[in-house]
């Protein structure tokens, strides 16, 4: 199925996510390629890309997706509920990976990677389609704009 062109940028994101969750669930076997096995280095690449990337996009979910899927889910809202306490779950391990204990930190590390790809596994496969189906299509495309209005600089992807 095509995802509705107003949810693509959110599908980009979705996809540098999981590049970043695979490799730290690779531990020590992901490729070195733009990487380290360093789980310092490791949590430093996290939590920047934490600032670059995944904190405008949760926010943008939080105001504008979350929001709009309340009015139409009904019964199907818990999902909601389930992915903004999951944003909150991977906030605070970005606080964990400013000051880490070294002694937990590649436990962490392989933990976050499986939380952020099942939290994206989660929006591709069930949220977006649900949204897409229950959504009214000009409250789709009014989010797409919101979206292109708080963020005239990008190209589609925060």
């Amino acid at each position: 199925m095509e995802r509705h062109e107003s949810l693509i940028p959110f599908s980009r994101e979705h996809h540098e996510g999981l590049l970043l969750a695979v490799r730290l669930q690779q531990g020590k076997q992901a490729l070195e390629r733009l990487w380290s096995h360093d789980p310092k280095w490791q949590a430093e690449y996290v939590v920047k890309f934490f600032e670059e990337h995944l904190e405008q996009h949760f926010d943008a979910e939080e105001r504008f997706l979350f929001p709009q899927a309340e009015k139409f889910f009904g019964e199907n809202s818990r999902i909601i509920e389930w992915l903004r306490n999951e944003h909150v779950d991977m906030k605070n391990e970005i606080e964990f990976f400013r000051n880490p204990n070294p002694a937990e930190l590649e436990t962490r590390l392989k933990n976050f990677g499986q939380l952020l790809e099942s939290h994206i596994r989660c929006e591709e496969r069930e949220f977006f389609p649900m949204f897409e189906d229950l959504v009214d299509e000009q409250e789709i495309v009014e989010i797409g704009r919101k979206l292109k209005e708080n963020n005239p600089h990008s190209d589609g992807v925060w």
